[in-house]
């Protein structure tokens, strides 16, 4: 059963020359991790937003966004509160922008929820926690620690579907590594379906047993995590994993994509990477690909892993 499912998803708004969101197709399965990737920019963050319902102002949408089965896009505000606070739920980047510095944790986990006081001490322990932070405030927590407090109050309302926007890109890597595979171990314990939002293709690996990559607001390609990220069939998934800097290669300079991405205010004809892309050819320009086979490239069959 999917707990996320999205079809057709377009979003565009009045100042902008091309959508924001162009056609987008994703689905997470109830317990299973799924990653979005992609370059600043791409799409990543507002395609997970809008599974909470959370639109731009004077932004046009099409298209279904489905959480356990309900569209989103077209729940009363009512509704979409009752959402938010049982079904889907998402940790954010910089945990301290999300937290009130005035309050206890314990007052920020329980707010709003009756008799939750033995939940949130058991969701404490179950991020690593001891329950004498409930009585602590934020600003007595490490960084690490107060992502964790995140996580729990995430998963105060046994939601269904967890939405991570990067959530580790503030922390160093050790603790990094500590809340991946805290997630990991939380997703099997519960169940909940995961969509892990990242620019980090190594750490997409990590979490992630299928990945969709995202360009210009399309799903460029996805796949299986490790076949993705062994056999890439788009040129631009090829040239995000040749970018990644190596551990134990000598030092040498770093392979990069050559011109920018798409401006907004720039309509757009064509595949989206075309003027970056080593294999475009005239129809590249003028057509767009449709995403066939699990890829949206008219060269996908003649090796893009090698671009």
């Amino acid at each position: 059963m999917s707990v996320l499912r999205i079809d057709g998803l377009r979003m565009r708004l009045p100042e902008t020359a091309r959508p924001l969101l162009d056609g987008v197709e994703l689905s997470v399965a109830e317990g299973e991790s799924v990653a979005l990737v992609g370059e600043s920019g791409s799409g990543k963050s507002l395609t997970s937003r809008l599974a909470l319902g959370l639109l731009p102002s004077g932004a046009v949408v099409e298209g279904t966004v489905a959480v356990a089965g309900e569209d989103v896009l077209a729940a009363s505000p009512a509704r979409l509160r009752e959402l938010r606070s049982r079904t889907v739920a998402m940790i954010f980047q910089d945990p301290r922008a999300g937290i009130n510095p005035l309050r206890r944790v314990g007052d920020f986990l329980v707010e709003g929820r009756k008799g939750a006081r033995a939940r949130a001490r058991e969701l404490v322990e179950a991020v690593g926690l001891e329950q004498r932070v409930l009585r602590q405030y934020p600003h007595e927590l490490s960084g690490g620690m107060l992502q964790r407090v995140m996580i729990a109050g995430a998963l105060m309302g046994d939601p269904k579907l967890l939405l991570c926007d990067e959530p580790t890109t503030a922390l160093d890597v050790t603790t990094q590594a500590e809340i991946v595979a805290l997630l990991q171990s939380l997703r099997r314990r519960y169940g909940t379906g995961l969509l892990f939002v990242t620019h980090d293709l190594d750490l997409a690996a990590d979490v992630a047993d299928r990945v969709y990559v995202m360009y210009a607001g399309r799903i460029a390609e996805t796949g299986p995590a490790d076949t993705l990220f062994s056999r890439p069939r788009h040129p631009y998934t090829a040239a995000l994993l040749a970018a990644r800097p190596r551990v134990g290669k000598e030092a040498e300079r770093l392979a990069t994509i050559p011109g920018q991405p798409p401006d907004l205010r720039t309509a757009l004809t064509g595949c989206a990477f075309a003027v970056r892309c080593p294999l475009a050819t005239a129809e590249c320009h003028t057509d767009a690909p449709e995403l066939i086979d699990q890829v949206a490239c008219h060269h996908s069959r003649t090796g893009a892993e090698h671009a």
